[in-house]
């Protein structure tokens, strides 16, 4: 049995979408705190909720292979980590599939978020389970939950404190092969892969790729922290969003994201989507 948690989520409806043009649906359940907001997926459906421990023993019974998906915490390993990681010991799960973040485990991983990463996969190796770390790059998605991408596009200019900082962006939607892939066939034990999309890129390749797919100029142009949190602030953005992207303009600048890999195109024979791809193929992203 294929067990994929957080299966009403965009990540894991998309990876069971991807799952079952790999296996047939009687292999595959679909985890969900609301069951049936995945019936139409048409697999079997748990209700599993990992801050509930007691839903998870049954949930995970007879996994030959779970995808875990990870949940956000700026203090480590959640609890519903922990929930999860013990309950599949005790369930005898076969494989673990963790969706975990880009280089999470390195020294001097500056991002309060991705220590929840660094930890929950130290757990896993102390667990004793079979697992794998799936970690992926930042995803382009992430541009349109700040709208900046429509800023550009309507001012003409990115601003960006990024420098010339790399990232190897890769879209939920190639994440999400790439989770199925493993889950269809196995594999990868013990391995921590990074997962990329097909280059590294600049905010000025960003710039040129918005350009490039609205056909208006769009030029990329360097500001300090404090000017772009101002910028930001001044677009009427939340300031939790403010704070977070300009964080995130900082780590790329000092080379977190800088990461190409080749694993898309050797787990499941697609190229991954590019950065300019990606926005051609989302149009309401630029406006």
């Amino acid at each position: 049995m294929i067990v994929v948690s957080g299966a009403s989520g965009k990540l894991g409806r998309r990876t069971v979408e991807h799952l079952l043009q790999r296996v047939d649906a009687a292999r595959v359940v679909a985890l969900s705190r609301t069951p049936e907001a995945v019936a139409d997926l048409g697999v079997a459906a748990r209700y599993a909720d990992f801050d509930d421990a007691a839903s998870l023993p049954s949930a995970f019974e007879g996994a030959e292979r779970l995808l875990m998906i990870s949940m956000g915490s700026l203090s480590g390993a959640p609890p519903g980590h922990v929930n999860a990681i013990e309950a599949a010991a005790k369930a005898g799960v076969g494989h673990v599939i963790y969706t975990s973040f880009a280089r999470a485990g390195e020294p001097g991983q500056p991002q309060a978020l991705i220590q929840n990463h660094k930890e929950t996969e130290r757990l896993l190796t102390d667990s004793g389970l079979t697992f794998t770390a799936l970690r992926f790059n930042q995803w382009p998605e992430m541009w349109n939950l700040v709208g900046v991408p429509a800023i550009a596009v309507a001012t003409g200019v990115l601003p960006s404190n990024a420098g010339d900082g790399r990232v190897g962006h890769i879209t939920r939607d190639d994440s999400a092969a790439v989770a199925a892939a493993v889950l269809a066939e196995g594999g990868y034990e013990g391995q921590l892969l990074e997962v990329t999309g097909p280059e590294a890129v600049t905010d000025t390749d960003v710039a040129d790729a918005l350009a490039q797919v609205t056909g208006r100029p769009v030029r990329c142009e360097p500001v300090s922290d404090a000017d772009l949190a101002a910028t930001l602030s001044a677009r009427g953005l939340p300031e939790m969003y403010v704070q977070g992207w300009t964080g995130l303009g900082t780590y790329k600048r000092d080379g977190w994201f800088d990461v190409t890999t080749h694993v898309v195109e050797r787990l499941t024979g697609r190229t991954p989507t590019s950065i300019a791809d990606y926005f051609a193929a989302h149009p309401e992203a630029l406006r």
